[in-house]
């Protein structure tokens, strides 16, 4: 082969080359990022800053659709610096620093995320309408109650509370909210969760329900006050045997899958759940009652631990459900 005839060939076989390697790099850059957003597209961060309504830093987000503050010190976040976000910002998230006090008060939000600020007080401010907002979640918060101004958030789908150390939560707080679907009041440390009578709460259209790792005994608006409900998670609590009876009938009745099971029981262990005989079990007729509040309240333990090794009947996984 004539020394010409090897430099065209050696051209060819570099050119081909080369629109592969270009065809690959475009295909990878393409699959990167997702087609239907790129990542970071109006998203703006404050970091490390302390802000309050003389602080300008906050209207750098004011056109973002998220604004993400982190490791901010803020002593009260309430409806001057929510104004400041502008009517473009749809979600914000406050993360890690120091927020101990939130005054909701943004007639435009979607979404609105505490983790791990400090928070201790979440108020809602009357003078706006709040029901765009349609995901709030509080998380790792040392909040003890819930305001009575929660119930405004009509148009909520999404509200997470797990992780925080509330206490009592009463049902009612939640029945004007006729789209939440998800309700997680996980880790706290809940000794009732209920209705005072002679109020009834049917919460239609609340599909999945995770009220694990608190010290209830007794649940006894469970699951009449739920009558759409698809899942639920109810391990890691100081059910009593009674209760749990009761409501392993009711589960196999209206069809509700549980997630999660008790593997270490120093009770007894029913089904995948933790139970114990002899506590008090006030059964249905007066287990909302203020005096039973009360002495949920005094009866609270540090949740125990458990022991056990016992089969759980389904398993998905790594998940096992009891029926």
């Amino acid at each position: 082969m004539s020394r010409t005839r090897c430099r065209d060939v050696i051209f060819v076989i570099l050119w081909i080359g080369g629109c592969i390697v270009g065809g690959l790099t475009t295909v990878l850059e393409a699959r990167a990022v997702p087609h239907h957003r790129q990542r970071g597209e109006g998203v703006r961060r404050l970091q490390n800053v302390t802000l309050d309504t003389r602080n300008s830093n906050l209207t750098v987000g004011a056109t973002s659709g998220e604004l993400v503050l982190e490791g901010c010190q803020v002593a009260h976040f309430g409806s001057e610096l929510f104004q400041l976000l502008g009517s473009r910002t749809g979600s914000l998230s406050l993360r890690g620093g120091t927020i101990p006090r939130v005054t909701y008060a943004s007639a435009t939000l979607d979404t609105l995320v505490v983790d791990e600020t400090g928070l201790y007080e979440f108020e809602v401010n009357s003078s706006y309408p709040v029901a765009s907002l349609r995901i709030l979640i509080i998380t790792r918060n040392p909040l003890e109650q819930l305001s009575p101004g929660l119930a405004r958030f009509s148009g909520l789908h999404r509200l997470d509370l797990s992780r925080n150390q509330l206490t009592f939560v009463e049902l009612g707080l939640f029945n004007g909210m006729n789209r939440l679907r998800d309700l997680d009041l996980s880790v706290n440390r809940l000794v009732w969760l209920g209705t005072v009578p002679p109020t009834t709460v049917r919460l239609l259209s609340i599909r999945n329900l995770w009220v694990s790792y608190n010290r209830l005994q007794w649940f006894d608006d469970f699951p009449a006050a739920f009558p759409g409900l698809d899942t639920v998670r109810l391990l890691g609590n100081q059910w009593t045997c009674g209760w749990v009876d009761r409501a392993r009938l009711d589960i196999m009745r209206h069809g509700i899958t549980v997630f999660g099971a008790d593997y270490d029981c120093p009770g007894e262990r029913q089904g995948g759940l933790c139970c114990y005989e002899g506590d008090d079990d006030p059964g249905t007729e007066d287990a909302a009652s203020s005096s039973s509040v009360v002495a949920a309240q005094e009866t609270a333990q540090a949740p125990r631990t458990n022991r056990s090794d016992e089969v759980v009947g389904v398993r998905y996984g790594k998940v096992e459900v009891f029926l």
